[in-house]
């Protein structure tokens, strides 16, 4: 860890208007869900945050200074989220940066009231927007969020959607707003076999995403990652999304083409199912 001082502020209501997160977009988020007062996939999200630093040349903030502040921004709250926000401190103008600023480090609580509701009717739409590859930042959650402000701002238009698939210019699927989706092949007396986007220059791996791959795999069900095409959804029977704040979300259709095997699939994916 570098010894590099850190400003931390925890569940304060303002940012000072010299943050270069705020001006700029340069730093890091995370956000994190807490069920009964314990904040889960915690340390998938720190070593994400400390991955992102490492390519962004930020001072990594210790775990122990990051759970401390957790336990801080919880407070008596049993069930709520936190929004980690690090950034690369302050300055006055211009890009370039102050390398005597001292990095800010944010914690933000937001109190979920969410109800578990089975609501088997969520529809996927498709962006007209199309995601460009940027390697050296895709898979980190930098402050840059333009991509999915223009996607979410394109779901305002469509109230019968839940999400909207994003792709890149080859027609591959890559993600949703804040999603990361599966399909899913059944065939009679066989397994199902679960698939999901690669994801390469475009895209965020999420902690929801990795967490369902190890335990489908170490549940012995076949996944596999790879390319798959926007006009080929038609051959897979079922399809769902998964977030690190609302779990897995089944999908009922995407165009013209409709999903089922909900019992199925509830069945052995419901130790992440929240809410939906």
């Amino acid at each position: 860890m570098s010894k590099t001082s850190i400003n931390i502020f925890v569940n304060k209501k303002t940012v000072s208007s010299n943050d270069r997160g705020f001006n700029f977009g340069d730093g890091l988020f995370e956000t994190i869900l807490v069920q009964e007062g314990r904040p889960l996939f915690l340390q998938e999200h720190i070593q994400r945050l400390h991955k992102g630093c490492n390519i962004l040349g930020l001072s990594k903030p210790s775990e122990t200074i990051i759970k401390k502040n957790i336990i801080l921004s919880i407070g008596k709250a049993k069930n709520c989220v936190i929004k980690i926000i690090y950034t690369r401190g302050n300055s006055e103008y211009g890009y370039k940066i102050n390398n005597n600023s001292s990095p800010n480090l944010y914690f933000f609580k937001r109190i979920k009231r969410n109800k578990f509701n089975f609501n088997k009717d969520k529809k996927l739409g498709i962006s007209n927007y199309i995601l460009k590859p940027n390697a050296y930042l895709s898979k980190i959650k930098h402050l840059n969020r333009l991509d999915q402000i223009m996607i979410s701002k394109e779901l305002e238009n469509h109230s019968r959607f839940c999400d909207m698939i994003a792709v890149d210019e080859n027609n591959h699927i890559i993600e949703c707003i804040s999603s990361n989706v599966f399909f899913v092949t059944l065939k009679r007396n066989l397994n199902p076999v679960f698939y999901t986007p690669i994801i390469k220059s475009t895209g965020i791996e999420g902690i929801m995403r990795n967490k369902v791959i190890s335990y489908l795999r170490n549940k012995k069900f076949e996944v596999k990652i790879k390319d798959i095409l926007l006009n080929k959804i038609h051959l897979y029977d079922a399809c769902f999304i998964t977030n690190s704040i609302n779990g897995i979300t089944f999908i009922s259709q995407i165009k013209k083409t409709k999903f089922s095997s909900y019992d199925l699939l509830y069945n052995i994916l419901k130790q992440y199912i929240y809410s939906t």
